[in-house]
């Protein structure tokens, strides 16, 4: 007859077992249970292990968030070092995977970064390009998380040239309003990058922004000659074709985009255009407003005199 209450390492395998069955909260419960077990038997490497396993299985490590990714990286290290541990179908060295839990650790804190703006210029581009190089060194060596509880097999290197791209727009975006130019090199380099990524529509969008970035052109109004579309000069639309219309002045530069319907007009010239067209429109909404007043006011007068004739 079976015993009633299981030893460590059958508490340990049943944890194995719920894992492989993708119930993972509960084989988190089991590991811990484990551990304490092994742990009192006088097993410490594998109550140590058994206690690796229920950290790695935890919401913690699964959500990805980078203080418990980075507390069992150390862990790891301190207490399995080499020893191999097999969570899964596939085995891993415990310093291993405390490399690839450190990586995720940093990469989700870029993200992070980058998506709320926390950090902004070189200083994250920089950071960026470190965990590249860092994905790197991993090769073609498959990353434990996603295969672990996504069944994806993702490449370490595959990170790189999406944290290259992500390096090289942010530096674009960090200096586009000194330096259009400068900063559609850095989106030229973000877009090759894109490319060895396989990401056509941030490649294409890439482009695009060079595109917009390294347009230079004259003012049709005062021939101001500005570099980077949206950043030092706008269009605006006309309302009849202009080509045939000269400037004094002799810059080479266009004054009018291709379809000969936009002018472009540098951001001086567009911010006086912008707060007189406001002027006239309030001053508009104001002589409407009066004369509907006005014809308010006459109306009630004519049915006010419509009932006192009654």
């Amino acid at each position: 007859m079976a015993p009633l209450v299981k030893d460590g390492p059958a508490t340990l395998e049943q944890g194995l077992d719920l894992a492989r069955r993708r119930e993972f909260d509960r084989a988190s419960e089991k590991f811990m249970d484990a551990s304490r077990k092994l742990l009192k038997e006088g097993s410490v490497l594998e109550s140590n292990r058994a206690r690796a396993y229920a950290e790695l299985f935890s919401q913690g490590v699964r959500g990805a968030n980078p203080a418990v990714l980075v507390g069992l990286g150390a862990f790891l290290r301190s207490a399995l070092g080499d020893d191999e541990l097999k969570p899964g179908p596939r085995s891993i060295r415990a310093v291993d995977l405390a490399t690839q839990l450190e990586l995720t650790a940093r990469d989700t804190n870029l993200m992070i970064a980058l998506q709320t703006g926390a950090a902004t210029g070189e200083g994250l581009a920089k950071a960026m390009q470190g965990l590249a190089s860092d994905y790197g060194q991993l090769g073609d060596g498959m990353l434990f998380l996603p295969e672990l509880f996504e069944q994806r097999t993702i490449p370490a290197a595959s990170r790189v040239p999406i944290l290259m791209a992500l390096s090289f727009e942010t530096l674009g975006t960090s200096v586009q309003g000194t330096d259009p130019l400068a900063a559609a090199e850095h989106f030229q380099t973000a877009q090759q990058y894109w490319v060895q990524a396989g990401d056509d529509n941030r490649s294409q969008a890439a482009s695009a922004k060079v595109g917009h970035l390294a347009l230079q052109a004259k003012c049709w109004v005062c021939g101001r000659e500005g570099t980077g579309h949206g950043i030092q000069f706008v269009s605006l639309p006309i309302d009849q074709g202009v080509e045939g219309l000269k400037g004094g002045d002799s810059s080479p530069l266009p004054s009018l985009d291709r379809s000969g319907r936009l002018v472009y007009v540098c951001k001086g010239c567009y911010s006086a255009v912008y707060g007189l067209a406001d002027r006239l429109a309030i001053q508009r909404s104001a002589e409407t407003e009066r004369r509907l007043l006005a014809e308010i006011r006459a109306m009630e007068q004519r049915l006010y005199s419509i009932v006192q004739r009654r």
